[in-house]
């Protein structure tokens, strides 16, 4: 019995999402509980939502345990209370919603499914990104231009910068984001900041003072190296998540057109 239950459930859960009847599908009954069969569909639905991915014959055998115990309290909270609340109906109906929705995405992304292409094109996209260097950068940082210009006057050789900033990140020992930040590629420094660091050579400053949100920056590379992308094979599938995510938000936005949307004042 056991085994055959076993075997039942994994043919259900590797079908899943494949029958698009709106009536229940016939299914053997693994067991009986008062005079509601619980079949092995039940079961497999029961597995699937609670996450269940373990289909050994423990995992079923422990899962159908579970399950009886959940209808078998069910039954008595139907004969003391055979009504539910409002809320409990709109938890019921928004469940439905929510499984309507999540089939939705799913049929959507079957029928555009990503292509190698789409793929290829993203992974090249990525890399020119990055802009193909990393920077081990330091800066001092400036609420007053004014200041950071005086500062630079003084600054005439790279000895003279890294004297500057043990000087400033002593003065400073709360500010972040200063002194030795370390590796970075252009695409997570300011814009202002790109342009620039791309015409400096290793170990010099930068002649002039530069400007971003947080305010006036003395700017100095320490070193550069190139920045080698990851092979395709080993980034492929977050690409096709990003670009999965992408199609989904289309997709939001074309629900959302066709809806005829109309909120109540």
């Amino acid at each position: 019995m056991k085994t055959l239950l076993f075997l039942f459930v994994i043919i259900i859960i590797t079908s899943c999402g494949e029958q698009n009847n709106q009536q229940l599908p016939d299914s053997k009954a693994v067991a009986i509980v008062g005079n509601k069969p619980v079949t092995a569909d039940l079961l497999s639905a029961y597995m699937q939502t609670n996450r269940i991915s373990n289909t050994d014959q423990a995992a079923v055998d422990q899962a159908l345990e579970a399950l009886i115990t959940d209808i078998a309290i069910a039954n008595i909270a139907k004969k003391e209370s055979p009504n539910l609340s409002p809320q409990q109906l709109n938890v019921l109906e928004y469940q439905k919603i929510r499984m309507y929705a999540n089939n939705a995405k799913q049929n959507y992304l079957q029928k555009n499914a990503v292509t190698e292409a789409e793929i290829k094109k993203e992974y090249n996209l990525a890399n020119t990104s990055i802009g193909g260097k990393q920077y081990h950068l330091h800066l001092l940082l400036y609420k007053d231009e004014v200041q950071a210009v005086k500062q630079l006057e003084k600054i005439k050789t790279a000895e003279d910068y890294l004297e500057a900033e043990k000087q400033f990140t002593k003065q400073n020992p709360q500010m972040r984001g200063v002194g030795d930040i370390g590796w970075v590629t252009l695409t997570q420094l300011p814009k202002t900041f790109r342009a620039e660091i791309t015409k400096m050579k290793p170990y010099t400053f930068l002649s002039k003072v530069v400007h971003s949100d947080f305010g006036a920056h003395i700017l100095f590379l320490e070193e550069e190296k190139e920045l080698l992308p990851p092979k395709l094979e080993t980034v492929k599938q977050g690409i096709i998540k990003t670009i999965e995510s992408k199609k989904l938000s289309k997709f939001r936005q074309l629900a959302r057109a066709k809806a005829n949307v109309k909120l109540k004042e």
